[in-house]
């Protein structure tokens, strides 16, 4: 392949993969990335927090009411059971019950009480304005009286008002719907059905009645009723189940600490006072149901027992009629030692079985024959018959006077223990019966919060603090994930083979001027316009590669393209050859791409011939360049639209033209079309002594860059390198772009000024020494 341009124009090899690793990111790419994006960091940050601003101002305020209930494991009342030293089963009272409490409370037999008692099926609610209203109503202190309305709007409610139903019933289809109630002047009021019509008109305090066609007519009674005329009311008649569920959501029960049984009772809500009054509601019925428990369940035992005592006695007494009879017949029989400890084995197992069997009846009252304790009772007594057979047979294998005497006996003994057993658990169960209190205790009773529980400003805003950071981290990260780019320099040589000439940072300014681009009278050229930017100082160092690399040619041809439009080649393009001028070089510009080149925009000249009027034979050469003395240098604009530029790059005497411009000009900087999107680029490097790619960070890849560098090498081309723009300040990369003088630094500073400022200074601290230490100013020439 032969090259046309400088073959001593260094081109990097490619190296050893392997010596070659790729960069890994690390946290200071990470940080130089958020510090590129603090902007679009603070814009999200700014955001949520006045969306959460916007929330707590109009949020409606929920409160919180709670109580804290005490459990008893141990109550005497529950833990006097029939049971022995062999039986000692634990009961029911002497396990943990605070989570079966729990489930207790939220019941629908305690909560249906509360509804009932506090006619929380009955919903009303003022009709607030969209939005503010209820917001601007909070904020009204309801000791002012009523708030007048704003801006004449009396249908809605703005602060102050009351309505409190004491009755309200209506027809099955009507319920869960929405009725409306319109106030009044002198204490009346209007009732609309859900579908706006009059249902009925009355007075406060009245039980008013309307028929509407249905078995059941609407009934109402209002208690209380504040408002301005005019006000309206949202009234609805709620199921008992649906209230009821209601309160179960906004209720909520839980243990204080683990094994404390101390109950916390919370209910959340809009209104503190109704919490209050719900919360002891709850916990006053539970605490009485309980007791009603207990006391049923004392009275149950305590009829068990009082029905058994006769019997009992009855068997006791015969008992003991049979062993004095026995003994006055056959006189007094000495037992014997191992006897006796049958008997008294014998006689343990019978009253223990007696009392299982009189446990067992007293639980089939309350408990099902398949129920847990059912089951194990009956085992027990099971296990205890056995045991009193073995018994049994050991005594029948003494001699027959003394079995006599052990089974009289016996019977004495167990109808003695179980008849005292029964006459004390009697006792017992009178006594509890008629002090019992329940299990449960209300510690402290809910009182009517001042503060509201939600929202919670302090939190919300934390939240949303770190929310709008992360949402703008987030957004920086996708943006940066989404933009095609190779941040690595280093490495994309590497890949692409062409060395990197310059790294031109982004330009606020220029940014500014491409917006007026077209709209301004002055030329768009950063390098007139702001001679100090941090993008001029880079161009610059890019004049002075150019100028140690193209020594030794005689003229200058410099292509600038790029691989895609939009990459910045034309700003690169006319701030080059505008900073060559500015070191007494004769430069011209020349417009190539025929397509869409805009240079007559950037430096404010407007249409007329061009290039494209110059290869078709339309213009003559002196008729085609402008000059710009502001900037120094010539140009040859695009020209008039053409269909066919490429032809004209073949065809026209392009060639000739440019040996001709070389006689007169050090350098001759073209601005072709880009490469990828036509073949102008290729028929015009052919005639180009440097040829350079311009890539925009984030537009570009390092697998385009290629594509280009071999598009240009498949035409006998060899690019001399490649020009990253619009660099991100502060990137890690390019730390050094944080140098540049600034205007600031270029303005005389007014000595006199800071003299006066540091003698005040001293003066107020008391310093007097200082002054010696301050500049003297020059003295005036002007006398007075």
């Amino acid at each position: 392949m032969i090259y046309t341009q400088n073959e001593a124009t260094p081109v990097v090899q490619p190296l050893n993969q392997a010596r070659m690793p790729e960069p890994s990111v690390s946290i200071r790419d990470y940080v130089d990335l958020l510090i590129e994006g603090r902007k679009t960091i603070f814009i999200a940050l700014c955001s949520v927090l006045l969306v959460t601003t916007v929330y707590l101002v109009l949020a409606p305020r929920t409160y919180k009411a709670d109580a804290l209930l005490r459990i008893d494991k141990n109550k005497a009342l529950l833990s006097a059971t029939l049971r022995s030293e062999n039986n000692q089963a634990p009961a029911e009272a002497e396990s943990p019950r605070a989570q079966r409490e729990v489930e207790i409370l939220r019941s629908r037999s305690v909560l249906g009480k509360v509804v009932d008692n506090l006619n929380l099926t009955i919903e009303t609610e003022p009709y607030f304005f969209p939005l503010i209203g209820e917001t601007l109503a909070r904020r009204h202190d309801a000791h002012d009286g009523i708030a007048d309305a704003w801006w004449g709007f009396s249908r809605w409610a703005w602060g102050g008002e009351k309505l409190k139903i004491a009755a309200f019933s209506v027809p099955d289809r009507y319920l869960e719907k929405e009725f409306t109630l319109i106030a009044l002047e002198a204490g009346r009021f209007q009732l609309l059905d859900p579908r706006g019509d009059e249902l009925l008109a009355g007075q406060v305090g009245e039980v008013l009645n309307a028929e509407i066609g249905e078995k059941t007519p609407v009934t109402i009674k209002v208690e209380t009723l504040e408002a301005h005329p005019g006000t309206h009311f949202e009234l609805t008649r709620r199921t008992a189940l649906s209230a009821i569920e209601t309160l179960q959501k906004a209720f909520a029960v839980k243990e204080v600490s683990k094994d404390t049984d101390i109950l916390s009772v919370e209910l959340k809500g809009r209104d503190p006072e109704q919490l209050a009054k719900s919360v002891n509601d709850i916990a006053a019925i539970y605490v009485n149901a309980t007791v009603n428990w207990e006391s049923a369940e004392a009275s149950q035992k305590l009829g068990f027992l009082e029905s058994q005592l006769p019997i009992v006695k009855e068997r006791l007494e015969k008992a003991e009629q049979g062993l004095s009879a026995y003994r006055q017949q056959h006189g007094a029989v000495d037992i014997s030692a191992e006897a006796e400890i049958l008997l008294k084995q014998a006689s343990d197992m019978e009253t223990l079985g007696i009392q299982l069997k009189q446990k067992y009846d007293e639980q089939s009252q309350r408990l099902e024959s398949e129920h847990p304790d059912m089951i194990s009772t009956n085992a027990q007594i099971k296990r205890v018959n056995n045991k009193l057979a073995a018994l049994e047979k050991r005594i029948k294998d003494l001699p027959k006077t003394q079995q006599n005497m052990v089974s009289l006996s016996r019977d004495v003994q167990v109808n003695t223990e179980l008849y005292t057993s029964l006459l004390n658990s009697a006792q017992e169960q009178r006594i509890a019966a008629a002090g019992s209190l329940g299990n449960s205790r209300i510690v402290d009773f809910a009182v009517t919060p001042e503060k509201p529980y939600w929202p919670k400003p302090g939190l919300l805003l934390a939240i949303a603090g770190l929310l709008g950071l992360s949402l703008g981290s987030a957004l920086i990260f996708l943006r940066h994930s989404l933009q095609r780019h190779d941040n690595y320099p280093a490495l994309l040589e590497y890949q692409v083979g062409l060395p990197l000439f310059a790294a031109i940072p982004h330009s606020k300014k220029q940014h500014k001027l491409g917006r007026l681009l077209g709209k301004d009278k002055d030329n768009g050229i950063l390098v007139s316009q702001d001679p100090l930017d941090i993008s001029v100082e880079s161009l610059r160092g890019l004049r002075t590669t150019l100028e140690a690399t193209l020594a030794q040619h005689e003229s200058k041809v410099i292509m600038v393209s790029s691989p895609a439009p939009g990459m910045g080649k034309s700003f690169v393009s006319s701030n080059l050859a505008a900073l060559l001028a500015s070191i007494k070089k004769r430069v011209l510009v020349i417009d190539a791409d025929m397509r869409n080149g805009r240079l007559h925009d950037t430096f404010s000249i407007g249409k007329q011939p061009g290039l494209s009027d110059l290869l078709s034979g339309r213009a003559t050469l002196g008729e085609v360049i402008v000059s710009l003395p502001d900037v120094g240098i010539d140009l040859i604009p695009r020209g008039n639209m053409v269909l066919n530029p490429a032809e004209l790059l073949v065809l026209g005497e392009l060639s000739e033209t440019l040996e001709q411009l070389k006689s007169f000009y050090n350098h001759i900087v073209i601005d072709s079309p880009p490469i990828l999107g036509a073949t102008d680029a290729a028929i015009l490097g052919k005639h180009a002594d440097a040829t350079f790619l311009v890539v925009k960070e984030g537009r570009y890849t390092a697998q385009e860059l290629e594509v280009s560098a071999r598009r240009f090498q498949q035409v006998g081309i060899k690019p001399n390198g490649f020009i990253i723009n619009d660099m991100k300040e502060g990137s890690s990369y390019y730390p050094y772009y944080g140098y540049a003088y600034q205007r600031a630094d270029q303005e005389p500073k007014d000595e006199s000024s800071w003299s006066d400022k540091y003698q005040a200074m001293g003066d107020w601290l008391g310093k007097q020494f200082d002054r010696e230490l301050l500049p003297v100013p020059a003295e005036s020439d002007e006398r007075v």
